[in-house]
């Protein structure tokens, strides 16, 4: 098929149309345990201010390993709805189902993946970094121009301006980059289902995907021809 024109705008009819309950469902899980954490949170500030005996000490030490129990099922929980929400995107499965897709889909093809999203992560953070210092120094070199150092525009420290920049920059950085990052996800997620579905060789992919991901077989086959 074509891809259309409006592209964004045909995604969000097909989400709208059909897999706007699995999208709500996937947003009610995160919230509950969101909740959850928030109450823990506040019953942790108030036993702050109890003294330090034995009941006490009992209730900061439940208290603390709940929240980290349930920081690490958030975590969970946001990882697989993300992962989730891809299946769907490209499935078209309610929200359950694709969540036993994708979990499945990461772990048969877990080293795969992890391979992938280490060295991504670590592009990724080097390219964010890369776009915010080059914001700061790009402001750093404005405000070392003639304009800023006379007397009615002048700045006594460019400190402040550059750090704001920088935090702004990365910001906007972390932004884009989140996209880019869902996009590898994608790529990935729809190659392991490419493989999954023709007994473990990708069929579709292009054969530099193939040298990435380590399907050499399937590369050599493609590349020597039948």
């Amino acid at each position: 098929h074509d891809i259309p024109f409006h592209t964004v705008v045909s995604s969000l009819k097909r989400l709208l149309r059909y897999s706007l309950g699995s999208v709500a469902l996937g947003s009610l899980v995160v919230s509950s345990v969101e909740w959850v954490r928030c109450i823990l949170k506040a019953l942790r500030r108030r036993l702050k201010g109890v003294d330090s005996t034995g009941e006490s000490r009992l209730g900061k030490t439940v208290s603390s390993s709940s929240h980290c129990c349930l920081g690490c099922i958030d975590w969970t929980i946001k990882s697989v709805n993300r992962n989730a929400y891809i299946v769907i995107a490209v499935t078209g499965k309610g929200f359950c189902k694709a969540s036993e897709l994708a979990t499945g889909l990461i772990m048969n093809n877990i080293l795969r993946i992890g391979k992938v999203n280490v060295i991504g992560d670590v592009i990724l953070y080097l390219g964010k970094l890369c776009v915010s210092l080059s914001s700061a120094l790009f402001a750093f070199l404005m405000l070392d121009t003639h304009k800023y150092r006379s007397a009615h525009n002048k700045i006594s420290s460019p400190l402040f301006p550059v750090l704001l920049c920088w935090a702004l920059g990365y910001m906007v950085a972390q932004l884009f980059f989140g996209v880019v990052e869902t996009s590898v996800e994608t790529i990935i997620l729809s190659f392991c289902q490419d493989a999954e579905e023709h007994d473990g060789e990708a069929q579709y992919a292009p054969p530099l995907l193939m040298e990435t991901l380590g399907d050499t077989s399937q590369l050599q086959r493609l590349t020597q021809g039948p």
